[in-house]
């Protein structure tokens, strides 16, 4: 019921009543619902129904944003923006399949080490940020992420490697007018204490030396020591050695060399020349191989990954030797040839370095005797040191 509009009758009458009953008097027309104003093909907003903090929402073709708004003119800036992007379905894609769509065609020509480096990152991403509608995933939240692994004690590297995802996936976006801004340029990574390089002893290479010249060579174990000492003096990489073709191989003439290398542009086909001492463990594999690789004539796994994880792990569990990854080969090699006195440009080249300081950040970790040893160079100043001292003495 509503009352007359008429002020000297103000009588309850029904709501749908055209005429006041009482008096006569002609009742207002009835305001009008509301209606969507928007031109036709630019989407729709709704309200639903109940009390709700975010009654209202936006449909675009068929497609929504994903998500509520607390007001009208939200939504239909939500509408917009849909508009504006040039792939609207995806407006409401998670995080997880954005990250799916993009990997699909990343993965594609990718090496097997950067796939595993990105599916590693991935992992660390918690289920409910992969959850998340992607555009909504800002800095603060990949922030929260960083700073959780780095509390857990994971390498910057690792922090800086989910950081390059995020940021993948922020330029997937951009291109399709997701977003407009790539959030990961302003996570940050904090700088940790670099992990001590652990390089293996020379009593250590002595073992594993006399197990791959002593051994029996149909042993799996025998030969994993002869691919250990192949890495301790070419300083190959895992994923370098375990692809090196057997046409890399040049044992004829006078200086047996080895071809290959990937990663940098340095790095690449370069050339190692094979030290005698591991010359016949490279002519072993290779007069074995079965296929167009080094490593097909080996019989244990063939897979750097797979050899890592089983031969290579029993094979330092049986000498006692304490596990270190075999990119630690790599440094062993750069430090003994930098304590041997190398030619800085001869390491350089020989390990594909780009430039030297590379080796001295990152590989070259010379042990306390060799830089005790080296200040022995100093005697001579001792002495002259000692002759002045004398002289001072005799005034």
């Amino acid at each position: 019921m509503i009352r007359c509009n008429y002020a000297r009758c103000k009588r309850q009458i029904p709501d749908d009543a055209v005429y006041c009953p009482y008096c006569g008097r002609k009742q207002a027309a009835a305001r009008p619902k509301r209606r969507n104003t928007r031109a036709k093909g630019t989407g729709s907003v709704y309200k639903l129904s109940g009390d709700r903090r975010k009654p209202y929402y936006a449909v675009l073709n068929g497609h929504s944003t994903g998500r509520t708004y607390a007001t009208r003119q939200e939504a239909a800036a939500a509408l917009d923006e849909m508009l504006a992007s040039s792939r609207p379905d995806l407006f409401a894609w998670t995080l997880e399949q954005v990250y799916e769509a993009w990997s699909e065609v990343a993965y594609r020509d990718m090496g097997s080490s950067s796939l595993r480096g990105y599916k590693l990152s991935w992992s660390y991403l918690p289920e409910e940020l992969r959850r998340r509608t992607a555009r909504d995933v800002r800095t603060d939240d990949m922030q929260a992420v960083i700073d959780d692994l780095q509390r857990l004690g994971r390498s910057d590297s690792t922090a800086n490697h989910v950081k390059f995802l995020f940021s993948q996936l922020c330029k997937w976006m951009i291109q399709r007018d997701l977003i407009h801004t790539n959030y990961a340029s302003f996570v940050k990574v904090q700088r940790t204490e670099r992990r001590k390089t652990e390089t293996f002893t020379t009593a250590e290479i002595a073992r594993i030396d006399a197990l791959a010249s002593g051994g029996d060579r149909g042993d799996r174990l025998v030969q994993a020591a002869m691919l250990t000492m192949i890495l301790l003096f070419t300083g190959l990489r895992i994923s370098e050695l375990f692809g090196l073709p057997v046409s890399g191989v040049h044992l004829e003439g006078e200086i047996p060399y080895l071809r290959g290398g990937v990663k940098t542009q340095a790095g690449r086909n370069r050339v190692v020349p094979i030290y005698r001492r591991i010359l016949p463990y490279v002519a072993f594999f290779a007069g074995r191989a079965e296929g167009e690789l080094l490593i097909s004539g080996y019989d244990g796994r063939r897979s750097a990954n797979g050899w890592r994880a089983n031969d290579y792990a029993a094979m330092l569990a049986h000498l006692g030797i304490p596990y270190r990854v075999p990119h630690n080969t790599r440094k062993t090699m750069a430090t003994h040839a930098a304590e041997a006195g190398v030619d800085q440009l001869a390491l350089l080249k020989l390990m594909g370095w780009s430039d030297i300081a590379v080796g001295n950040q990152y590989y070259i970790a010379p042990d306390a005797a060799y830089l005790a040893a080296e200040l022995e160079k100093l005697d001579s100043l001792d002495r002259t040191l000692d002759g002045a001292a004398k002289e001072l003495d005799n005034r």
